[in-house]
């Protein structure tokens, strides 16, 4: 009896380890085959232009440092307005502003090209006295522009209100003015000296 169970048990176990066998080996050749099909597919073609869809968030220093990485590429800086606005003389109503680098440490500009729709967000323009509005730009970058005399700029596609501007009035203090008392009040005294003296050799 415990022969005949062996015997049975031998037999039915037999077709069990060939199915195993089968299913894995279709399991590892099934992901084999589809990466072959998909090898096929997956030719370089030398002839297609790079993909300009991806936004390079940098700095407008970077613009200058790594000038042809940036090149026709899209790019968003941050930067203050300063200067005044100029229109564009392309009929279009456009206009250019000029963004300079909030780092403290670096003094790059750029030359941005902005729609009055968006040129209409800036609220201050900086110079003496005035932080100018602070804007996020997002547009195409040229290290030598075609259109506008081989100069660096920006064509803005989009942009938003990082700060607003801040007036900066000149405040009245008395305490600047002391010097200036001091010296008077020292050569007041010194002309009396002077005149006393005078009197004193006649």
């Amino acid at each position: 009896m415990l022969a005949t169970g062996k015997n049975i048990t031998a037999a039915i176990s037999k077709p069990l380890r060939l199915l195993l066998a089968l299913a894995f080996a279709a399991f590892i050749a099934f992901p084999c085959a589809a990466y072959a099909d998909d090898a096929s597919n997956n030719v370089v073609d030398p002839t297609q232009r790079a993909d300009n869809s991806f936004i390079y968030d940098t700095t407008i220093e970077s613009l200058f440092d790594q000038a042809s990485l940036y090149d026709n590429r899209t790019v968003q800086v941050v930067g203050e307005v300063v200067g005044d606005r100029i229109e564009a003389n392309d009929g279009t109503g456009n206009c250019w502003v000029t963004l300079t680098s909030t780092n403290e440490d670096n003094s790059s500009s750029i030359s941005v090209l902005l729609s009055a729709e968006l040129a209409s967000q800036i609220d201050h323009y900086g110079r003496y006295g005035v932080t100018g509005t602070t804007l996020q730009v997002r547009g195409t970058y040229h290290q030598a522009c075609d259109v506008h005399d081989g100069l660096p700029d920006i064509h803005a596609t989009a942009s938003s209100v990082l700060q607003k501007g801040i007036e900066h009035p000149d405040e009245f203090s008395l305490g600047a003015f002391a010097p200036g008392f001091l010296a008077i009040v020292i050569g007041l005294a010194l002309m009396g000296v002077f005149y006393v003296a005078r009197e004193r050799m006649r």
